[in-house]
């Protein structure tokens, strides 16, 4: 295994030729000694395909699984501290047997003045 000096970055003149990306992932690159570009090539296959079939797994598992409360998030409403459009709305929302959604709660959240007003923006766009 060939290990890099730190700090790893792709432009750093000792890792010239290597892939930072690759050595996070793998603690390798194709161009480490004892290793090649179809190596790597079938290394990074493989990760994405376990991961593309453990995302599929999860979403055939929330399928199967009724799912009792809705998460709801808006973005980029206008703050009422700082006036920025930077207001992040979650609504939480209960699913009842009908399948009809009943208001639970929620938050807001300014990125730009790190405001909590909540409760009051609980309902987006109202006006």
């Amino acid at each position: 295994m060939c290990n890099p000096p730190e700090p790893a970055t792709e432009h750093a003149p000792e890792l010239w030729g290597h892939s930072a990306s690759a050595h996070r992932v793998h603690g390798w690159c194709a161009d480490c000694p004892g290793h090649d570009l179809a190596e790597e090539t079938v290394a990074w296959r493989v990760r994405e395909n376990r991961r593309h079939d453990a995302e599929q797994a999860a979403l055939a598992a929330s399928a199967a699984n009724r799912n009792t409360v809705d998460l709801a998030a808006t973005h980029d409403h206008l703050c009422p501290v700082c006036g920025q459009e930077a207001l992040t709305v979650v609504r939480v929302a209960l699913v009842v047997d009908s399948g009809e959604q009943r208001p639970a709660g929620g938050w807001a959240h300014c990125t730009a003045c790190d405001a909590t007003p909540h409760p009051t923006l609980e309902e987006p766009d109202r006006g």
